[in-house]
């Protein structure tokens, strides 16, 4: 019998467009927990899933095996998040530190030089958590920079708080020794 992932062995456009809307829905239910428990948002989850099917529907008649194609969908997805989501640290980043100063004053060149060193400061810890693994970077994203409580953040990643607990404060030693390292 024929599996839903066995159609991204041939060009996709050859199969009829039922077929297709299946292909793409089995891929949507396939893959939608693990993206929406990376990424938090439905919109921006669809999103990822659109862009990671593309990439199924176009490499997959190029795979060597057959041997295990679910986990290729999965992995190929799973790096479509991590490719997304570094994207975003870096809009943020860029966002986040706006370059406009006057240097008509002494005041306004120390504010200019108090910025500076923020930046850098920031720019510094930013790298020490790009470091740290998927996990600990959402908990310290969700807790620290979007202010969320225990109870949401455990309600969001389907946690316990203890397990939260723990993997938050593991985030922060790493943190810090990742900072400590620099």
């Amino acid at each position: 019998m024929v599996q839903w992932f066995d159609f991204f062995r041939d060009p996709l456009d050859s199969v009829d467009s039922t077929i297709q809307e299946t292909v793409y829905s089995s891929f949507y239910k396939f893959v939608y927990p693990k993206v929406y428990s990376m990424i938090l948002d439905h919109s921006l989850t669809e999103d990822i899933i659109q862009d990671a099917f593309i990439k199924a529907i176009t490499k997959g008649p190029y795979i060597r095996s057959d041997a295990n194609i679910p986990a290729w969908i999965k992995r190929l997805t799973y790096n479509t998040t991590l490719d997304y989501l570094r994207k975003l640290n870096k809009e943020r980043r860029f966002l986040a530190h706006p370059c406009s100063y006057n240097t008509e004053t002494l005041s306004d060149a120390l504010t200019v030089e108090r910025e500076v060193e923020r930046t850098e400061t920031n720019e510094e810890l930013y790298r020490a958590i790009d470091e740290l693994k998927l996990d600990y970077q959402v908990a310290l994203l969700l807790f620290y920079v979007e202010g969320k409580t225990y109870r949401e953040i455990c309600q969001e990643l389907h946690l316990t708080e203890s397990v939260f607990t723990q993997r938050l404060a593991r985030a922060r030693k790493k943190l810090l020794n990742n900072l400590q390292k620099n």
